[in-house]
């Protein structure tokens, strides 16, 4: 560990997050959805989803510019980049019933 910390310290870099699912009770809680997800984890990848998102949004309104695209690959593509962001929500949810 001291020699971890010691390479961390010589390097400029920082630790890693430590990301993790917790699963009450070992998992059994007879149907009970209460599964709690670290601040960390909740955090990286609520960071990389809105990432990808903004790539989705940048090639839908690349393909609403370019010709011959069917209208319906454009549609598709929105329709994709909307349900990213309902699962944003639901993360963004998920932080708040945490207090994260």
């Amino acid at each position: 560990m001291q020699q971890q910390m010691q390479d961390i310290a010589e390097s400029g870099r920082k630790a890693p997050r430590k990301l993790e699912m917790r699963l009450p009770n070992g998992g059994n809680n007879n149907g009970q959805s209460s599964v709690a997800f670290s601040a960390p984890f909740l955090d990286n990848t609520l960071q990389k989803m809105l990432q990808l998102q903004n790539r989705m949004l940048t090639t839908t309104a690349q393909l609403s510019k370019a010709e011959n695209v069917d209208e319906s690959v454009i549609k598709e593509h929105a329709a994709q980049s909307a349900e990213l962001s309902r699962i944003i929500a639901m993360i963004c949810a998920e932080k708040a019933r945490q207090g994260a």
